[in-house]
């Protein structure tokens, strides 16, 4: 019995207890059933609060351990299970109020440090509080009490994030225990009735401190060792919570009267008053303002930004709450004119004197971001502020424009775009100041670094596109023209145009009628002439400005529509006009230059001037003239003089006149040397467009000068690989990017000027493609710039179809290859005596020193050299042969052989069909040549020639596939380049160290060189030249070489690793071998009767090799992938042997047997044992899998014993297999292909009962008991296996029973969804896959589930797949998994989905509903990755894929197409969604409403809340707009 103690409460007053004792007696009676007192934990809990309010109240005098010690208890006590349990009878429990307050003042001294108790301690304490409504209903019911707690724990959680505690860790405990007093206290505020209690109470004291821990939240710098829960989870959690209380405390409804009376107007306000009048607040704009001026509740040095980054945050608050009727506009402009006045500036918007100029940043960016919401919630109507209210915004804008314009900030990112949203708002507003805008932030804007570039250039591409829709294009190139001419600070100003504005420039002026665009050619050719040319000579200014203006004419005429015989005929005229003009502009100039001297800047810039306005002259006027008859080319008379000795063309020009210039202006600038070129080029083109026949000799005599100048420049190879990128612009070519410029020029061109170029020529560009190819940068893939560059530009031209066709070309690049390796081979001292190393040499010089004349006079030539060329080649591969037999080898240095492998590298962007059968054989041969001759030194790791030879196998496999397959068996026979190869590889595997073997490179070596060896061993098959005799002596090689041979017995009688190496290097060639005879078998008797004795003699012989290897103890032979592969290719090879031989089964013919079924029978037993017994590679798994389904056909054709029980024991382990928890969800998906295979091979071979024992046991696997039980492996192992056999071709009594159980699998399927769709880690190792059998049976049962149910059982699992999960993988595999659901029973099923359409559209309802959540603009802090993003859009494009699907099947979704009108553009209200997101689904929604009668458009139009019909009416216009003409046609004209 219970013993009762009821002297303790009187202890626990006695003053003669000491205060130790009554804590210990307190404990006891807190945790003692035994202690029985009369309302026990209320008396306790009054204790403990009765003796902390007297110690701080100075009532009682308490040591600090005791102190200490009953918070302690206190803690124990609110989060005791006994405290619960209490509450949860319903017992009575108070927080007296003395004891709230004495919390807050914990929590206050523990803000400021001065807390002599645990500061945890005290948190919680207040958790523990908060945590029991019946103990927080203090809190609730005195709301002051609770606005002070949250006031000073979001103080101590600004403590914590102040910059003075960088080094410190943040305590999650202060985070989660202030969210979760926000969560209490917005509840709270919620219900309040009085909401000026609630803004004064906000402003007053949360207000400040609560705009303090926002900014503080979003500046920090987020370090690695920061809780990572407070930086994704509760930073998110408490921003959104604080914006919660501000917004709904600060701009509720109710206080709009006030913000009226205060902000509007007299007339205004009265106008705006109905109803009864109701006491208000007073200045409520004045209040908040006021407090974010004060000073005095953060760091001096935090004050200014936090104002300015709070003052966008409640202007966004007052725009969500009155933003929305239209009558509430012109409040929440005056509340923006209040805010943009609060960044220390004056009422007329002039900076104050107390002003810090090291806050422009800040200030700019508030204004930025002011203005920005002012626009997206078109508070700005041009029209009703004119009518309406006199212009009180425009001219509001108009100051701020003036602010912009006083106080440039050219180097702040932030200015550009205020202007920039400033034109957006109305061009009006920066048009007063258009020229003050182009010459700040365009024309003599000189910072360039890369956020102000961006910024810079997107305004001026607003400025381009709002004056092209206005049409008022000559207007704004006025005011640029009048910028440009103008005087300039600084002489050397910027180019006028960088490559993102000349695109922007291109795109406007491209749409521009041809009257504005020639009108605008007009006006820069007028100011030159009247501004300029007049005073030009000597004038450096003048000429600068002038090639400005050049650059502004090339851009625009280049990017106006070219004229056609559809031209008005007044267009065309004053095109004409305007080619004269510049004509006499040309002509101008170049008088000027024959008068002067050469060399200062000006006469540099007039000639670069003449040279630029010469080609855009040339191009256009060529242009108007091939596409319009009626227009008279300016240049046609000169077409007589475009045979002269001279390579440039300049129109209407004497050739005299022009000389004199070009003589006197040597040496030559950049721009004028690229000018030249192409003026050059446009020579050409125009020559070969009007060229008599008669003359066509001496032409091509020109077109080929022409095409050495332009390729022989005086631009050395170094210094085109040591150029800079280069934009594309003219403007911005110097003496660094020169070279970048020219080499773009010289490639892009290559198909004009190739056929004209010497082989000296052709030589020097197979140069510079292979050295630049050579750097780093580009074959790592680093260079990602959107500049050209030397590398960038080569390796896009090896990538290109045009350099396939010249093949000249080509070959001198194949030979700039053969050149760079041979010289790498020449540095060994060895290479003196290497004859083989000199043929090669010999041949990569061919082009180098040879012949100046150019090829097209050389095309009758070719055919004579191809003999010699054949001859040369027996002679390199004899020599190569003869190195072989003598045992003569070059040693590689580890320098060299990284040089080689980076070469070999290189040479992968070869393509070998595009070479020469002669190059392509030499190439070849030197491959084979670094195989066979080649080693590396002592110091070169065994990784490092592993990757060596590797490469070269790769390039070998890759040279014997296509075009000139075989070409290099014409100077070698197939047997000796086996054997060679073969050779070499067994001398390289003896140098190599043991522990390489069960290394993954060296494997990955293996498979490459059987690649090779399959390639080559196919060519000979297929060449159908002595293909007996080059088998023969290759199978006899390696059986009976001395090599072979001597690895075999080694590895039988050593118990050393390497001694392996040389075996399995044999296994991969019988492998090889034995694959590539089979896969030839049965295409005709006297192919087979060739083959088959070959497959056999290598069949025996593998096999003991085979045997040979598993005797080796030292390594896990049985855990590696190659052996296993290679007894699967032993047996595959049995079975075609025996197929070829037997074709009617082996009952026909006894003679024929499978030579090691025993060995293959005790080594599947073995398989079995090692497949589930622990975690293996995936390539071991899934060669096993192989084997054992090769095995079980084999035992299946010879008919040996026990073959049901292996089936059973098969499916046993294959079972234990699936269900092993080492396997991932990912590692599933790559064995089902073999998984797959075994099942169907099992399936097809066993009895009928045997099958229904499987599916028997795979029925049994389909349940949620496992799952209960922790085991869901189990059930993933039953769904893979049910998805594969549906997939498989069964007889016909196995498809009855299989389809017959089908319908209980998905019923089973559909618990399982349910089931692991609790648990967030089941999604992708079990929910998804077994979604994707649901899919599978519903795709193969179409025509068989002829009942409604098994349909609707789908869309029932289908409702449960979580769509929401922290790795994006996951996340789009579940939701493809269903989209695929879908899309088969909308396929397959279509009429039992017609019955289930209802819950088929809510499917897929929820798959729109998750784009649109994660697809909503977020800000900075909350975006995701790229890989996000991906899988977002990827997403977004199976939602329009699926609209599309259910629009095809109109039939069953016209009642239903307004219903999922409805659905989308209520989700799509909710949410501003990211521009590509909204792309995809608003495509597919016009799919939808293509299906929408009249009388469905006028429903929505009618039921649709306000709000989402807004949304509606918008999407419905831009349909009409868009979609419905596109895809409809216009009904009128149709007959």
């Amino acid at each position: 019995m219970a013993a009762i103690y009821s002297g303790i409460h009187l202890k626990l007053k006695s003053h003669r207890t000491s205060w130790p004792d009554k804590l210990k007696l307190a404990r006891f009676a807190w945790i003692s059933p035994q202690c029985v007192l009369p309302n026990k934990e209320q008396l306790l809990f009054d204790w403990a609060s009765h003796a902390l309010t007297g110690y701080y109240s100075k009532k009682v005098e308490l040591p600090q351990e005791v102190v200490a010690g009953l918070w302690a208890y206190l803690d124990d006590i609110l989060h005791s299970k006994n405290l619960l349990n209490a509450l949860s009878k319903g017992r009575s429990l108070s927080l007296r109020l003395a004891v709230a307050q004495v919390i807050n003042e914990r929590v206050l001294e523990c803000a400021s440090g001065t807390c002599l108790v645990g500061t945890s301690t005290v948190l919680s304490c207040c958790q523990g509080v908060l945590s029991s409504p019946v103990l927080s209903a203090t809190y609730s019911a005195k709301y002051e009490l609770l606005v002070e707690l949250v006031s000073r724990l979001c103080a101590l959680a600004c403590s914590e994030l102040s910059p003075g505690n960088v080094g410190q860790p943040l305590v999650r405990q202060v985070f989660e225990v202030f969210q979760q007093t926000l969560c209490s206290y917005l509840i709270v505020q919620r219900h309040q009735t009085n909401p000026n209690r609630v803004f004064t109470q906000v402003t007053a004291h949360l207000l400040q401190p609560f705009l303090l821990l926002r900014h503080l939240l979003a500046v920090r710098v987020w370090r690695g060792d920061d809780d990572a829960q407070i930086q994704h989870h509760l930073s998110r959690e408490i921003r959104s919570q604080v914006d919660a209380v501000l917004q709904s405390a600060l701009f509720a409804l109710d206080h709009l009267p006030s913000y009226r009376e205060e902000l509007l107007p007299e007339k205004e306000v009265t106008s705006a008053k109905k109803g009864p009048i109701s006491k208000g607040l007073l200045s409520p704009v004045s209040t908040i303002l006021k407090k974010l001026c004060q000073s005095g509740f953060c760091d001096p040095s935090l004050h200014f930004a936090v104002r300015s980054n709070s003052l966008p945050l409640i202007f966004k608050f007052s725009l969500d709450s009155f933003g929305k009727g239209g009558e509430n506009k012109l409040v929440c402009f005056h509340l923006l004119a209040r805010f943009t006045a609060a960044l220390d500036l004056t009422e007329a918007l002039t900076v104050k004197g107390t002003f810090e100029p090291g806050n422009w940043g800040l200030a700019l960016l508030t204004l930025e971001n002011l203005l920005s919401s002012s626009l997206s919630a078109d508070i700005y109507n041009v029209a009703a502020d004119r009518i309406q209210h006199g212009e009180v915004q425009f001219s509001f804008y108009r100051k701020v424009a003036q602010l912009l314009f006083s106080n440039v900030q050219p180097s702040i990112p932030a200015w550009y775009r205020c202007l920039k949203t400033l034109l957006l708002l109305n061009h009006l507003i920066v048009e007063p100041d258009l020229d003050e805008l182009v010459c700040s932030a365009w024309i003599d804007a000189d910072y360039m670094g890369q956020r102000v570039v961006k910024a810079r250039e997107a305004l001026i591409t607003a400025i381009f596109q709002t004056y092209e829709k206005l049409r008022q294009f000559p207007r704004l190139l006025q005011e640029i023209l009048e910028v440009i001419c103008r005087p300039a600070a600084d002489e050397l100003r910027p180019p006028v145009l960088t490559a993102a504005l000349q695109k922007s420039l291109s795109q406007s002026i491209l749409i521009t009628p041809h009257s504005q665009s020639l009108e605008m050619c007009s006006l820069i050719l007028d100011k030159a002439q009247s501004c300029l040319l007049m005073d030009l000579e000597g004038q450096e200014d003048l000429a600068l400005k002038l090639f400005s203006l050049s650059v502004l004419l090339n851009s625009v005429l280049f990017s106006v529509k070219t004229l056609d015989n559809s031209t008005p005929l007044p267009v065309v005229k004053r095109a004409q006009s305007l080619m004269e003009e510049m004509v006499k502009v040309i002509k101008s100039l170049l008088q000027q230059l024959q008068g002067s001297k050469p060399g200062p800047l000006w006469f540099e810039k007039v000639l670069e001037t003449t040279l630029l306005l010469s080609y855009t002259l040339v191009e256009v006027d060529t242009l108007f003239k091939i596409h319009c008859s009626r227009y008279v080319s300016v240049i046609e008379e000169d077409c007589s003089g475009l045979l002269e000795e001279n390579v440039c063309l300049l129109p209407c020009v004497a050739v005299s006149q022009w000389e004199q210039v070009a003589c006197q202006s040597q040496p030559r600038g950049s721009t004028c040397r690229l000018l030249q070129e192409l003026l050059a080029l446009q020579r050409m083109k125009l020559i070969l467009l009007n060229t008599d026949p008669s003359s066509a000799l001496e032409g091509q005599n020109i077109l080929c000068r022409i095409s050495q100048f332009i390729v022989r420049t005086e631009t050395s190879t170094s210094a085109l690989l040591g150029s800079e990128v280069w934009d594309g612009q003219i403007s911005s070519v110097d003496t660094i990017k020169y070279p970048t410029a020219h080499w773009f020029h010289v490639t892009s061109n290559l198909a004009l000027i190739g056929p004209y170029l010497t082989e000296d020529d052709l030589s020097y560009i197979a140069d510079i493609l292979v050295n630049s190819l050579l750097q780093t940068d580009v074959l790592d893939g680093t260079t990602e710039n959107t500049c050209l560059s030397v590398p960038l530009i080569s390796k896009q031209l090896l990538g290109n179809m045009v350099l396939l066709e010249l093949s000249p070309l080509y070959s001198f690049v194949v030979k700039r290859f053969l050149k760079s390796t041979t010289g790498i081979f020449s540095l060994s001292p060895e290479s003196t005596e290497c004859t083989a190393l000199s043929v090669f040499m010999e041949a990569a010089h061919t082009g180098a020193n040879g012949d100046r004349e150019p090829r097209i006079s050389k095309l009758h030539d070719d055919s004579t050299d191809d003999s010699l060329q054949w001859k040369r080649l027996e002679r390199l591969a004899h020599e190569i042969l003869s190195l072989i037999r003598a045992g003569v080898s070059i040693t590689l240095s580890r320098t060299q052989t990284e040089e080689l492998l980076h070469l070999l590298k290189a040479c992968r962007v070869l393509k070998p069909d595009a070479v020469s059968p002669e190059d392509h054989s030499e190439y070849f041969l030197l491959l084979f040549f670094i195989v066979t001759v080649t080693q590396c030194d002592s110091a070169v790791g065994h990784d490092k020639v592993i990757e060596l030879l590797k490469e070269v196998f790769y390039l070998m496999a890759s040279w014997e596939s296509g075009r000139n397959t075989g070409s290099v068996l014409k100077v070698m026979f197939g047997n000796v380049l086996l054997e060679s190869i073969v050779t070499s590889l067994f001398s390289h595997g003896k140098k190599c160290v043991s522990n390489v073997l069960d290394h993954s490179p060296w494997l990955v070596f293996l498979e490459v060189v059987q690649n090779f060896l399959g390639c080559l061993i196919q060519t000979i098959i297929h060449r159908k030249t002595s293909v007996r005799l080059n088998l023969e002596k290759f199978t006899s090689f390696i059986l009976e070489s001395e090599v072979v041979v001597q690895a075999s017995l080694s590895a039988c009688d050593s118990q050393d690793p390497k001694c392996l190496l040389p075996l399995q290097l044999l296994l991969a060639t019988f492998s090889t071998l034995c694959q590539t005879i089979s896969s030839n078998l049965g295409r005709n008797k006297q192919t087979d009767e060739t083959l088959l004795p070959l497959l056999e003699k290598v069949v025996v012989s593998m096999g003991s090799a085979v045997q040979a290897s598993l005797r080796q103890e030292t390594c896990s032979v049985l855990g590696q992938s190659f052996t296993v592969e290679v007894v699967r290719v032993m047996l595959q090879a049995e079975l075609a042997r025996v197929a070829s031989l037997a074709p009617g089964g082996q009952e026909d013919h006894p003679s024929v047997v499978f030579h090691h079924m025993d060995f293959c029978r005790g080594f599947a037993q073995q398989i079995l044992r090692e497949l589930s017994s622990s975690p293996r590679p995936l390539s071991f798994l899934t060669s096993s899998l192989l084997f054992l389904t090769a095995y079980h056909l084999a035992a299946q054709s010879s008919k040996g014993p026990g073959l049901e029980n292996y089936s059973m024991q098969v499916v046993q382990n294959l079972r234990n297999l699936l269900s092993a928890p080492w396997l991932s969800a990912l590692d599933m998906k790559e064995l089902e292909p073999a998984t797959g295979d075994l099942l169907a091979q099992l399936a097809t071979g066993s009895s009928i009962e045997q099958f229904q024992q499987l599916l028997a046991l795979v029925g049994g696997d389909l349940s949620t008991r496992w799952i209960a039980a922790g085991r869901h492996m189990e059930v993933r192992w039953a769904v893979t296996a049910a998805k594969l056999l549906a997939s498989c071709e069964l007889p016909e009594s196995h498809r009855r029973a299989f389809w017959f159980t089908v319908p209980q699998m998905m019923s089973a399927m559909e618990f399982v969804v349910k089931e692991s769709c609790r648990q967030r880690a089941l999604t992708d190792i079990l929910t998804v896959p077994t979604v994707e059998g649901l899919t599978v049976l519903l795709r193969r049962g179409e025509g068989l589930l002829r009942n409604p149910h098994h349909v609707s059982l789908a869309l029932g699992a289908l409702h449960f797949v979580p769509l929401e999960h922290p790795s994006p993988r996951v996340r789009y595999s579940a939701f493809l998994a269903v989209h695929e659901a879908l899309f088969a029973i909308i396929q397959c099923h279509p009429q039992a989905m017609l019955k289930a359409a209802p819950s088929f559209l809510n499917c897929f309802y929820r798959l729109v509903a998750s784009v649109m959540k994660e697809g909503r603009q977020k800000g900075e802090e909350e975006r995701g990755s790229e890989e996000e993003m991906e899988v977002l859009l990827k997403c977004a494009r199976l939602v329009e894929r699926m609209y599309t699907h259910i629009a095809a099947a109109a039939e069953g979704f016209t009642v239903l197409s307004s219903f999922v009108v409805a659905q989308y553009v209520c989700e799509l209200q909710k949410v501003t969604l990211h521009p590509a997101v909204k792309s995809h689904l608003t495509e597919g929604i016009y799919w939808i409403l293509d299906l929408c009668p009249e009388q469905d458009v006028k429903f929505l139009n009618a039921t649709l809340q306000a709000g989402v019909r807004d949304v509606f009416g918008e999407l419905y216009d831009n349909y009409t707009r868009y979609h419905k003409p596109q895809w409809h046609g216009d009904k009128k004209y149709t007959a």
